[in-house]
């Protein structure tokens, strides 16, 4: 069996990426954990190299109640490996550049110098390999006068502009962060596109690639259509004195008789439709509200001539007649009730494991439907170093002994018994 071969047999899902190895040198961000999930979901044998601990942790017994740090853990991390290594030792070292010379990509989410120091920089790895495509995705980029600044979710969405934009329309209202950590995320989304397109680059040159993903840069290409009215014509966007996200009215969230809150998304093309399944047809050709236009300009009539019908009835009872009509609307619901809606069984979109302590834990399913790759079952988070000796072997050959003379001198490690997830959180 061939390199390529042995890589793919580790894989812990089937899927188009089968036979590329990843090596993941991320903390516990979803900048770089989220990233190298998906790739892990699309078939790729995904090493993570993680810590040694610094004290003898214990197993986590498939009774004990999951901890919070852990559910948190499970839900970035399926479907990877764990290798235990100490990168700081000049043998641990010795082991990521020997791994570093067959693998594929090498993703870290580290400041330059930290990946200087443990002898992972670019430079380095790739007069080890030149085919190497490494994936850095930090706070401000490699270059310009931020570079190595540290950041974080709520500092990058206040620099990129996007929190300038969400939060209450009263004068001196305080500026919003987005619900779900979209500075962490966008980055790991622009890095899974920059790997792809750089593994497909290399199948025409053969040679890998440096991607240096900046969450900043993320921030900022989010930003997109809004670049050039604020840029070009001086347009001012501040959060929306109205409703609508675009203009469109009656748009966004009303609050329903059973007391949740139902929102819509009326643009011009269902305004008619939604006249009616609102028992209000006369509203349609009603001088204030015709038009987009018109709408925007009694804005304040609308919404509250809206707000007393959506009072009439129950939040999933409109739901239904949206849905029925073909029409944007929809329950503002919590993590708990989106995820037991039907539809998201029917789309694989709730994952349960076979695993020790699978009982305790489902996470978000794969969002990514290839007609050639059928949905698959997933593999459970790697508890710390658990497939260190497997990965040892597998892909450096090395003897059960001399796995075993690595972790007595300290170099790597696996637990003595059992599945352990208390781990540090950076490499």
């Amino acid at each position: 069996m061939n390199c390529r071969d042995r890589v793919a047999e580790l894989a812990r899902r089937s899927g188009p990426l089968a036979g590329v190895l990843l090596l993941e040198l991320c903390g516990d961000e979803p900048a770089g954990t989220f990233g190298t999930q998906i790739l892990a979901d699309l078939g790729a044998t995904v090493v993570k190299v993680e810590r040694l601990p610094g004290a003898r942790p214990e197993a986590l017994e498939p009774s004990a109640p999951v901890p919070e740090a852990l559910a948190y853990f499970w839900g970035m991390n399926r479907n990877k490996l764990s290798l235990a290594m100490d990168l700081k030792s000049e043998g641990g070292r010795a082991l990521l550049h020997r791994l570093a010379r067959i693998a594929d990509v090498v993703y870290d989410n580290f400041r330059p110098e930290v990946m200087r120091r443990i002898g992972a920089d670019v430079d380095t790895l790739r007069a080890l390999n030149p085919r190497l495509i490494c994936a850095s995705v930090t706070g401000f980029g490699r270059s310009g006068p931020l570079a190595g600044y540290p950041a974080y979710d709520a500092t990058i969405q206040a620099m990129g502009g996007g929190m300038s934009l969400t939060g209450a329309a009263e004068p001196d209202a305080m500026p919003v962060r987005c619900g779900n950590p979209i500075g962490g995320l966008a980055g790991a989304l622009y890095a899974v596109a920059g790997i792809l397109a750089a593994l497909a680059r290399r199948r025409r040159t053969d040679t890998g690639a440096a991607l240096d993903i900046a969450l900043f840069d993320a921030q900022l290409a989010m930003n997109a259509y809004r670049v050039p009215p604020a840029l070009g014509a001086g347009k001012r966007y501040t959060p929306e004195p109205h409703r609508g996200g675009s203009g469109a009215l009656p748009y966004g969230p009303f609050r329903a008789r059973c007391g949740r809150w139902f929102a819509l998304g009326i643009t011009r093309q269902f305004w008619a439709s939604a006249c009616q399944v609102m028992g209000k047809p006369e509203w349609e050709n009603d001088p204030r509200f015709r038009s987009e236009a018109q709408r925007q300009d009694n804005e304040q009539a609308l919404n509250a001539e809206v707000a007393a019908v959506i009072a009439t009835r129950d939040a999933d009872d409109w739901q239904a007649r949206f849905l029925d009509a073909g029409i944007p609307g929809a329950t503002v619901r919590s993590i708990r009730d989106a995820f037991s809606h039907p539809h998201v069984a029917l789309r694989d979109m709730l994952v349960g494991f076979d695993h020790p302590l699978g009982r305790h834990l489902r996470v978000a399913g794969d969002p990514i439907k290839l007609s050639a790759h059928p949905h698959a079952p997933f593999a459970g988070a790697p508890g710390l170093g658990e497939h260190t000796s497997l990965v040892l072997q597998e892909l450096l050959g090395l003897t059960i002994d001399e796995v075993r003379a690595l972790r007595a001198a300290g170099t790597v490690w696996w637990p003595d018994e059992g599945l352990v997830y208390a781990r540090p959180s950076v490499v």
